[in-house]
């Protein structure tokens, strides 16, 4: 009798595995689907650039600032994220649609940078900048040890 109620109980234990992991890719699926995102600037277009195909920097606040004497201030840009998953980072999300929006307007960074979270949303926004010269103002960046994402 001990192997049919083990038998049982493993068959059970395959039941539940196979709902757990149907539940686990229907709350996936609907996360996505809810997902709401936008973003935008109040960049004039007169200080526009057309984009580069070089990924605009995050240059986080918690680490060495660049001197202004490197960058040129384009303007500010805040982005919205929400969706229902809340195993989500939302500030990575809401960043990463400032980073989308400086690349738009053809700024090569972000620079204070602040995040506002929520369960199931975030804000983000940042200042878009412009590098006078790319290469020295990356150089500066690696000497000084700023936090770049």
């Amino acid at each position: 009798m001990p192997s049919m109620f083990g038998q049982k109980a493993q068959d059970l234990r395959r039941k539940a595995l196979f709902f757990a992991g149907i539940f686990a890719f229907v709350i996936g699926c609907s996360s996505h689907l809810t997902h709401e995102r936008s973003s935008k600037s109040d960049i004039p277009f007169y200080k526009r650039k057309v984009p580069s195909l070089e990924k605009a920097i995050i240059i986080d606040p918690k680490g060495p600032s660049l001197d202004p004497k490197y960058y040129e201030v384009m303007g500010r840009a805040e982005s919205d994220v929400s969706h229902v998953s809340a195993l989500v980072s939302h500030c990575k999300d809401a960043i990463d649609m400032l980073r989308y929006e400086a690349e738009n307007v053809g700024g090569d960074a972000v620079i204070d940078v602040s995040c506002t979270s929520g369960t199931f949303n975030a804000s983000a926004n940042g200042t878009v900048i412009t590098f006078k010269n790319r290469e020295e103002a990356l150089k500066v960046l690696k000497d000084i040890k700023a936090v770049l994402k």
